[in-house]
């Protein structure tokens, strides 16, 4: 891979940055914050890809293997917005791909559809606001004045839905551009893109077209996807989603880099969040995981391809830590990697198989601007029921009625059940769903059952709203009505998601087992950078860092007082559990506002009690010993002792 890689100018080489021994370890929390957001990567393709710098992070770093992303919709539009919020989408204000505006807050009529990957930033910012959520640039500014916010990221969806309102900057590109007669069409061969979004720097907009950030984004340019299946479902356009060949204008997730790093060259900036979209647009192509094939060097095809994707993205997320190290901030920042959803390949696909059908699989019904009236053969007994108001359909079904009744929406949620490997239906009833049945045309299978049970009804709730579908089909796993590669629904394979967090202070290695779900970002983040003073959120506080104890015993009158004080990042530890035991003895006690816990125990012999500070909140735990003396005299315990978890 790496000899392909120098064969294609507009890339750098695979980096592979050790983390270790950039400095001595910080004695308080970071001061910025990273976040790298990989669309669409599964937590597999690590190893299947060789994704050499995010199996860096997570050597150095600490990781959790049951991750999973705790939501639906599992899309793009959603997942940015609820991991710099901390809130389901039920209360985000939108909730799916598709939107009801029943509050006409975007004034297109009350009940009026909208496709959200369609919406301006006026559209994203009008709800966000009327939502009333403050959001991780909201934190930053408060608790570091001067430093700003910026997100980054080559879609719209995710540029948006993770800035918000109120960011100090955002920079995603424009929609395609079709003026013949403008300078970039002829340089950059056709029609193209160039940068966009909120308050866009003068050294990334530039004084005028065609600098470095304006990139070819012409239809005609697919490197063959729009020729061959099932990429021709939905085929790149230009260099939008991958680099191409024309070093001077590269696009993808090297775009989407390169903007990043001259943001954090020339600003003061505090937090973060970069959205690499490229293995998105890959695994929706071919499948994602199961596109392992290899191409010639050099060649369109190879571009084109999963595996080279997601070895650039990777690319990328080594030049940012590069970056980092070389303008002296990497010590100070806690870098988090994750994804806004997994992705499964259609084995089981259910829509027509076809150029250009891609919106017109995923899409059945009229908004304010667009018309989809094409669908597929498989969802026809729902329309036929002449209640179909709008229909979206990825790895799950999702009908809005126009007569929302409960007998109607019972009676769409039986219909529901006959379609292919729909597995499970509910129907919307307040701020939750209700299971109408499990037992349809398609069983799921043992895994399928078990997940399900464990996660179904939890991850189906958190998009219950009034603006939300009224009946839901949950589909067995490798199955899509949309296109070759795919996501949105509840299956393991689309839920299970990588989460990856690094800083100077973090346990190499470390492996908790706690179920870190995208609502906890924000609130685990928000620990770690010392910020005590946030609104309450969906999500909690996820162990990262290691504790620190110092511990001491004095025997006064047959009595040892044993005195804890334990601290995390620097600052005192407050509220935590401690557990004492030993000689017979077993106590557990909390730490005061300063950190400090004490205990009186009469312990009937001399010897060793272990003082143990169990995983909570942002601590990993820490644990020691103490020497008790069953006679008078003192006994210390030793300071500074860095326990493990």
């Amino acid at each position: 891979m790496a000899r392909r890689l120098a064969r294609i100018a507009c890339l750098v080489a695979i980096l592979v940055l050790p983390l270790a021994g950039t400095g001595p370890a910080a004695a308080a929390p970071p001061k910025r914050v990273l976040i790298v957001v990989m669309d669409q990567m599964r937590p597999d393709f690590v190893e299947t890809f060789d994704m050499d710098n995010v199996r860096m992070l997570m050597e150095d770093g600490v990781s959790y293997p049951n991750a999973y992303l705790g939501h639906m919709a599992a899309e793009t539009v959603i997942s940015h917005n609820v991991m710099t919020t901390g809130v389901y989408p039920k209360r985000m204000g939108w909730s799916d791909e598709v939107h009801r505006d029943v509050e006409n807050a975007l004034g297109a009529g009350p009940g009026a559809f909208h496709v959200t990957s369609s919406f301006a930033a006026s559209e994203f910012f009008a709800l966000q606001s009327r939502a009333g959520r403050p959001n991780l640039g909201d934190y930053v500014r408060s608790k570091f004045p001067g430093r700003k916010f910026a997100v980054v990221g080559m879609k719209t969806t995710a540029a948006y839905g993770a800035g918000g309102p109120r960011a100090d900057m955002i920079v995603t590109m424009s929609s395609r551009r079709t003026t013949t007669t403008a300078p970039c069409f002829g340089t950059l061969g056709g029609r193209f893109r160039g940068p966009a979004g909120v308050n866009v720097p003068a050294y990334i907009a530039g004084t005028g077209e065609c600098g470095r950030f304006y990139v070819n984004s012409d239809t005609a340019n697919t490197y063959t996807t729009g020729i061959t299946q099932p990429a021709w479902m939905y085929p790149l356009d230009g260099n939008r989603f991958v680099p191409g060949f024309d070093a001077a204008h590269l696009g993808g997730d090297t775009w989407v880099a390169d903007a990043a790093m001259e943001i954090m060259q020339r600003e003061p900036w505090g937090g973060m969040l970069v959205s690499f979209g490229g293995m998105d647009k890959g695994g929706h192509m071919w499948g994602g995981i199961t596109d392992t094939g290899t191409y010639a060097p050099s060649s369109p095809e190879e571009m084109a391809h999963e595996r080279f994707i997601v070895r650039n993205a990777d690319n990328q997320l080594g030049r940012l830590i590069q970056k980092l190290r070389d303008l002296g901030q990497l010590d100070e920042t806690l870098i988090v990697i994750t994804a806004d959803h997994a992705g499964q390949p259609s084995l089981n696909h259910h829509g027509v198989n076809a150029a250009g059908r891609g919106d017109f699989n995923w899409y059945y019904g009229r908004d304010a601007d667009e018309t989809y009236l094409m669908p597929q053969p498989q969802i026809q007994p729902l329309i036929a029921t002449g209640n179909v108001a709008f229909n979206y359909q990825d790895t799950a079904v999702r009908t809005w009625l126009t007569d929302r009744s409960l007998a109607k929406k019972q009676e769409m949620a039986t219909v529901m059940g006959t379609l292919p490997n729909v597995t499970a239906t509910y129907y919307l009833d307040g701020n939750r769903y209700v299971l109408h049945s499990s037992s349809t045309a398609t069983p799921m299978t043992a895994s399928e059952r078990a997940w399900w049970r464990a996660h179904g009804q939890e991850i189906v709730d958190t998009m219950a709203a009034p603006w939300a579908a009224d009946v839901v089909g949950l589909l067995s796993d490798n199955t899509s009505y949309g296109v070759g590669g795919d996501h949105g629904g509840h299956q393991e394979p689309v839920q299970r998601i990588p989460k990856v967090l690094w800083s100077a202070d973090v346990p190499a290695g470390a492996r908790p087992a706690a179920a870190f779900r995208s609502i906890d970002i924000l609130p685990t983040v928000l620990a770690a950078l010392g910020i005590e003073d946030r609104a309450a959120t969906d999500g909690i506080v996820r162990p990262v860092y290691p504790c620190t104890t110092r511990a001491s015993a004095r025997l006064r009158g047959g009595v040892s007082r044993v005195t804890v004080q334990a601290r995390l990042l620097g600052r005192p530890l407050a509220g935590a559990l401690v557990r004492i035991q030993g000689l017979g003895t077993g106590r557990t006690v909390r730490t005061d506002a300063a950190g400090i816990a004490s205990v009186s125990l009469r312990p009937r012999r001399s010897g060793l009690v272990r003082i143990t500070l169990p995983q909570r909140g942002l601590s990993l735990g820490c644990s020691r010993s103490v020497r008790l003396r069953a006679a008078a005299g003192t006994a210390g315990g030793g300071a500074g002792l860095t326990g493990k978890p």
